[in-house]
């Protein structure tokens, strides 16, 4: 599991001590100003929560709450989120919280212009902005790929892994840290340049990856954003690159052994452009990412004709939850999924 470093809170979550939170590491707070198209609905607990955690230096954001039903409800809510904030000092984006039943009968066109027309919004008051969601609204309420380009992307699912690429994951609403006896979201943060003065300055590298299968090379799949393979079509082959850093991967055979490791990325290239062999099958990949900070590859395989995938693995690390490879031997599999984090 990824170290958690953030939560989030509303005027339901008081009595917070922010010195023990934030010695228990947690660096960063999502608050929330309020909810809906009036400035007053702002949330009781803001300008205290905002007070506690800026008086221990702690990263701050805000998120907003929609009921918006059409894109001058979404402007509205907008300028009432700015009239909440009042020009006070963010380290993070102001995030638009849609997960509103009432909301999903508008449709993925009307709820992508809602969510534009706030971030826009937003952004010309010099905020930057950002979407929160769970992984069923991003994959049928909202144009995720269009969002993405524009805005930070928070996204909320329970899991043990984020299932897209994101800036935040909210991994759980049941969460525990020292400062508040009971359940609280956390939140884990895959991007720090969404902080205005991030601490690492490191950006993200872009991963890249395609697989042959089924006498052809698939399409390229960028981190999480899709499967890389097709159900029941065995994998064959892997090519693999990333825009900064030092990438290798190999992968084994069926019935076989480990094929030597590569690190290039060209379709035409047997020797080092990719791993596997063309006609034959593989069953497990190891892939070994370094050079960007403590960026790790983290990847995952699913069972041929299972539709599900098997836990992530990070690197080659061997422990008592990782093995050091994605995959079972002798077993087959028809998708790949692989980031950084």
């Amino acid at each position: 599991m990824s170290k958690i470093t953030c939560v989030d809170i509303s005027e339901f979550k008081q009595g917070i001590n922010f010195n023990k939170m934030k010695n228990d590491g947690i660096k960063a707070v999502i608050i929330r100003a309020g909810y809906g198209r009036e400035s007053s609905q702002k949330d009781s607990m803001f300008e205290s929560h905002y007070k506690n955690a800026k008086s221990e230096n702690m990263m701050i954001g805000v998120y907003w709450y929609s009921y918006a039903d059409s894109v001058g409800d979404a402007e509205k809510e907008a300028r009432a989120c700015l009239e909440c904030i009042n020009n006070k000092s963010l380290d993070m984006p102001i995030y638009y919280d849609l997960e509103d039943n009432s909301q999903t009968k508008l449709g993925k066109a009307k709820l992508t212009e809602i969510a534009e027309r706030f971030c826009e919004t937003i952004k010309k008051s010099n905020y930057r902005a950002g979407v929160y969601a769970n992984l069923n609204w991003f994959n049928n309420y909202l144009d995720y790929d269009k969002l993405k380009k524009k805005y930070s992307i928070w996204l909320a699912q329970y899991n043990d892994k984020a299932e897209i690429d994101c800036d935040i994951w909210q991994n759980s609403s049941t969460g525990k840290v020292s400062g508040y006896g009971g359940n609280i979201d956390t939140n884990v943060i895959y991007n720090d340049n969404i902080f205005g003065k991030s601490e690492t300055n490191v950006k993200k590298p872009t991963l890249t990856y395609r697989v042959f299968a089924d006498g052809k090379w698939y399409n390229e799949v960028k981190g999480l954003s899709n499967v890389a393979g097709r159900k029941k079509q065995a994998i064959s082959a892997v090519a693999i690159k990333v825009s900064k850093g030092n990438i290798k991967y190999r992968v084994h055979m069926l019935n076989g052994d480990w094929l030597p490791w590569v690190d290039g990325y060209d379709i035409n290239d047997s020797n080092n452009g990719y791993a596997g062999i063309k006609g034959k099958v593989i069953d497990a990949i190891q892939v070994e990412f370094s050079g960007v900070s403590d960026f790790k590859a983290t990847y995952r395989a699913r069972k041929q004709g299972k539709n599900k995938f098997m836990p992530y693995q990070h690197n080659t690390e061997h422990d008592t939850e990782q093995d050091g490879y994605a995959g079972v031997f002798d077993t087959k599999i028809d998708g790949l999924q692989i980031t950084l984090t």
